[in-house]
C-alpha cells in the first residue's frame, strides 16, 4: 500500500499506555463524575463552580473535564503528587 506521495505506507509507532496511566485516567474521569453529581447536588458547596480551591486556576469551563484539568493546573503550580489509589475528591476541590 502506498501513501498520497507513491512512499510506501507505515504504520505511526503508538505509544504504549503504563498500568499508571489507566489508573490516573480512571480517577481523573471519577473526580470529574463526582464533581458533576456534586455541582447539581445544591446541597454543598462542593462541586459547584467558583466554590473550590481548585476553581481559581479553571480557565474554561465548558470544555471538557474542567475541573480535571483545574486541578492539574493547581497540582503542576504547588508542586504536589496525587494518590491515585485513594479516591478522597472532597479533599481536592
Amino acid at each position: 500500500m502506498e501513501n498520497l506521495f507513491g512512499e510506501p505506507y507505515t504504520e505511526l509507532p503508538t505509544k504504549k499506555r503504563k498500568p499508571q496511566d489507566k489508573e490516573r485516567r480512571a480517577w481523573e474521569n471519577a473526580f470529574q463524575r463526582w464533581s458533576n453529581e456534586a455541582a447539581q447536588d445544591e446541597t454543598s458547596p462542593l462541586g459547584i463552580c467558583g466554590f473550590g480551591k481548585i476553581c481559581d486556576y479553571c480557565t474554561d469551563n465548558h470544555i471538557g473535564r474542567p475541573c480535571v484539568r483545574a486541578l492539574n493546573a493547581m497540582c503542576r503550580e504547588k508542586h504536589i503528587e496525587i494518590d491515585y489509589s485513594v479516591r478522597n475528591f472532597e479533599r481536592w476541590f
